[in-house]
Order: C-alpha cells, then structure tokens, then sequence
C-alpha cells in the first residue's frame, strides 16, 4: 500500500496480513506493531492495526489506526473505506460521509463507495441522492447485497413497493439469514398486503434479531392487521419492553389496545409514545384521539394543536379533529395533505375495499345520470377529478375523445395509470389544475370527491372556468339532513344539503340539470345518505 519500503518491512507486513487472514490475530497485531516501531508512518500497518480493532468492536482505536493509514497515501481507497466503517461505528456519519465522497471523487464507480454513501444519506432523509448512489453501485455490482437492500428500503419509503420487493429479494438470495434485510423486506410485503408472507418474513427477523425492539413493533403491526390481536399485543408488549424511549413499541401497543376495547390503555400506551418522542406527529394525534374517544377534550385539543404545530400541513386531519370536538371552527376543505396521505396509504388496498366492502357505486349512479342528461354521448373532452385508481375511467372513456385524470395522491395515480384508459394523468391539488386549464373541457365528473370540501363555492366556480361554454359537470356527494348547508361527520367526509348544493351551482353560473338522492356507498353495512348531480353551464 506504501511505495518504496524495504524489503524487510514488506516482507513482514505481508507476513502480518497473511498472519491476520490465517485469523492469527494476535501476532499480526505483534507483526503490524513491529513495523511501526521501526517505520512509525507506515500506511500499511496502521490500515492492519485498524482493521483489526475495528473486527473486535473498537471503533475509535480503529479510527486513530486507519486516519493514519488514509494520510501515509491519500489516494488509496481500502483504508478510506475502512475509516468510514469505523466513523460509522461511532455515530460519526458526516464524517464517514466525507470519506466516501472522497473516493467517489477519484473513481464515480466505485461499488462499496456508492453503496455505503447510499445507505447513510437514505439514514439523513436525502433519499433521491441516495437512491441514485445505491443504483450506481448495483450498475457496478448487481450482486452487491448491501446496496440491493438499501435501494429496496428506499424504495419502500417512496411508496414504490413493488421495485423494493424485487431489490430486498435481490439482496436475501446473496444473504438468505440477513435480519435488515428479512425486516425491510416484510415492510414491503405488510404495504403490498401480503399479510400472511409478511408475518413470516417479520417472524424469520425477530428470530434473527430477537433484541430489535423495532422488529418485533412491526411484527406486531402486520399481526394486527391479520386480527391475531393477542399475537400482536405479546410482540408490542416485548418491544416496549426491550427499548422504553423507542416509541414504535408503544404506538403498536396502543393500537392493538385500542382494537381490543382498552381506551384508557390504550391512552397510556400513546402517553409513553408522546414521552418517548415529543416531535412524533403520529403519536400525538393517536394520544389525541384516544383522549377524544374518553371525552377528554381539553386533553384531546391539546394534542390535536401539537400537530397542527409539529406539521402544519396536517397529513392526520387535526383540525378537523378539533373541529369536530367544537373546539374550532369547520375547516371549510379537508387539508390536501390529509387527503393525499390518506389516499397514498389507501391504494394498494382502494379498489377491493370500497367495491367489495363498501358497495361504492358513485361511477355506475354518474353513468346512469350522464346517459339521461348529456346531448352528446361521445368525442367529448373530460376530466375526471379525484380519479383515483380509475375506477370511473371505463364508464368516461366510452364518452372522451380525451380523458384527463387528477388526483393529489401519487400512489391512487400510478394505480389508475396500469388501467392504460387515461390520456393524460396529473399528481396536484384538483382546484390548481381547473384554475390553469380555463375552457378546456366538455364534461368535469367528480365521484365521491366533493365529501371532502364542506365549501363547495370555489371549487364549483373553478369547474365552472374549466368548462366550455356549455359544459357539463357531474359529481355526487353525502346528504346532510337537517342542515341548512354542510356538515362534518364522524369520518372527517362532509354532507351537503340539496338547497345549499343547488345555491352555490347557481352562484357559480350552472343550471340544475339533475338531482337526485342516491346511495353511492354503505359504512358499517349501513347506506349512506347522498346525491347525485349533472350540471349543466349557462
């Protein structure tokens, strides 16, 4: 590794390492210290030195070894590696990151390099770059098991878990008994709703693991999610137990808790969560809704105002939270970050859950309207807001000349994308895209979108300015009785009332070409109240 020594010191170093790879670890370390006696900034026997206290859990020993190793020849990347292991081993990850940035500077395609750095950017949330790194490395080494599984658990935290499962498998067929790997591998399969082959995979990793407070916490949520709750509370329990300042342990317990009709365990179980991690949004608003379902509202409040304050985005719906306690005024939409979390989590499961358990029917009660009221039937050019996964898209694609579709979750989108009917499909916020295409359309339809806007007047005059002169836009919505013009309910979907529907369309310039009340979907096997409207502009 050092150019121009002696043949002695290079005969002994190469006895040392030959010594060490013969796994004489206590003379190659005599050896490597012989060396240095004689030749104290011999990059070779520092690199021995350190990776010998580095493979005995000594991580600053190793590091003081190996950071000579590095100065003795700068350019050489085996010590430059090694350092970065040991800096790892200390939590010094900026550190260790600048060691592998170093080598990449000399060799872009260094395999070991690339996925090292991959996998500590992807630990500091930079998860595009360290997706990038991890690729590179496999395009270098396509075996290399530790970037296949890191690229799979990156993939998995962008919701892309079908690629992540083929990367995780990837790296267990070079390391079948890997527990990182089995663990992130049943995340995948838990998200894909393979929940049987998820508790395997996650049962194979606490056997491998069995101190891994955060794998036995997800065995326990894929036990929950097959309803083998006692299961579930056994694994939550034990990982509550192993690690009291991690919160994974104490949220799934509260949860299982919750399930088996324990509110104020549950509460409690939240309360270590919250003790646990302060900034934890999650937690905070599972606290707050176990308050709430103990008609603890003030203790409710105060949780559900940690979240607004911890992400004012609100991806949980906290102020609809505290706008159902009364504790605040009715939002007059559902945040967008809500809606689209709520969906993203929802889509590899949407279809089946809400045709086959909800009876959803919004698409068929719209074709059914449209087919009554529409004075053309085809080459129209339509847009489908809140599509989805598609679901509508066979009863528009039969009217369009062009289909349009726009969703805010990306995940509903790349599901609606494989059904191969939509023209074009856009990821935004619905208003954004109706305010930015004005005349654009013949016919806007909106199944089961609407639930989440109480305020209907904007969203109706930005349809409004999407239309052509005569356009048509069809939706439907919940009916609110009693009501004068919207309510929330209990599942954060508003209702409307017909006379208030029919205001605002008057107000946004349609006329009233239909309305009429229809069931477009049932909850807890109970039909839900609702309308279905054709509008017709000018």
């Amino acid at each position: 590794m050092v150019k121009q020594v002696s043949m002695t010191v290079g005969d002994t170093f190469a006895r040392a390492m030959r010594t060490w790879e013969e796994g004489d670890v206590a003379e190659a370390r005599r050896l490597a210290r012989q060396i240095i006696e004689s030749n104290p900034t011999f990059g070779g026997a520092h690199y021995l030195l350190g990776a010998i206290a580095l493979g005995q859990a000594q991580p600053r020993k190793a590091a003081e070894h190996l950071a000579r190793a590095v100065a003795a020849d700068p350019s050489q990347p085996v010590p430059r590696l090694a350092l970065g292991r040991a800096l790892e081993a200390q939590d010094s990850l900026n550190a260790a990151v600048l060691q592998y940035r170093a080598i990449l500077a000399a060799d872009p395609n260094h395999a070991e390099a690339n996925a090292r750095l991959g996998e500590l950017l992807g630990r500091s949330g930079k998860v595009e770059e360290a997706i990038h790194h991890c690729r590179k490395a496999i395009a270098v080494n396509p075996r290399h098991a530790e970037a296949l599984c890191s690229l799979g658990a990156l993939l998995h935290q962008r919701g892309e878990d079908k690629d992540a499962a083929k990367y995780l498998e990837g790296a267990l067929a070079q390391r079948p008994d890997w527990g990182a790997a089995l663990h992130n591998y049943g995340l995948v399969l838990r998200r894909l709703g393979q929940g049987e082959r998820a508790v395997a995979i996650l049962s194979g990793a606490v056997e491998l693991r069995r101190d891994h407070a955060g794998t036995r916490a997800n065995l326990a949520g894929a036990l929950r999610d097959l309803g083998r709750l006692d299961e579930a509370r056994a694994q939550a329990e034990r990982a509550a137990k192993l690690a009291a300042g991690d919160p994974s342990g104490w949220m799934e317990l509260g949860l299982i808790r919750n399930l088996q009709g324990m509110p104020e365990g549950a509460a409690a179980a939240f309360e270590r969560a919250v003790t646990a991690d302060p900034k934890s949004v999650d937690a905070h608003w599972c606290l707050a809704e176990a308050r709430r379902s103990l008609d603890e509202k003030d203790k409710a409040a105060a949780h559900y105002r940690k979240c607004l304050e911890l992400d004012p985005a609100d991806r949980h719906g906290a102020a609809l939270g505290l706008a159902q306690m009364g504790a605040a005024p009715t939002p007059g939409k559902a945040p967008d970050a809500y809606v689209r979390q709520l969906f993203d989590d929802y889509a590899e499961q949407f279809d089946a859950a809400l045709v086959d358990k909800l009876a959803y029917r919004a698409p068929r009660l719209l074709a059914e309207a449209l087919a009554r009221t529409l004075d053309r039937k085809s080459g129209l050019d339509v847009l489908d807001i809140g599509c989805g996964t598609g679901l509508a898209a066979p009863i528009l694609r039969p009217l369009a000349a062009r289909l349009d579709g726009v969703d805010l979750s990306s995940a509903m989108v790349e599901k609606a994308r494989l059904r191969g009917l939509y023209d074009d499909l856009t990821v935004d916020a619905l208003e954004s895209v109706l305010t930015t295409r004005p005349a654009r359309y013949d016919l806007i339809v909106a199944a089961d979108v609407f639930v989440y806007f109480g305020e209907l007047g904007p969203v109706l005059a930005a349809a409004a300015a999407a239309l052509r002169p005569t356009g048509t836009l069809a939706f439907t919505v919940e009916r609110a009785e009693d009501c004068a013009s919207y309510v929330l309910g209990a599942k954060n979907r508003y209702a409307h009332a017909p006379d208030y529907v029919e205001a605002r369309a008057a107000e946004a310039g349609f006329a009233v070409a239909l309305m009429e009340p229809a069931v477009t979907r049932n909850d807890g096997g109970v039909e839900v109240p609702g309308l279905v409207a054709v509008l017709r502009k000018g």
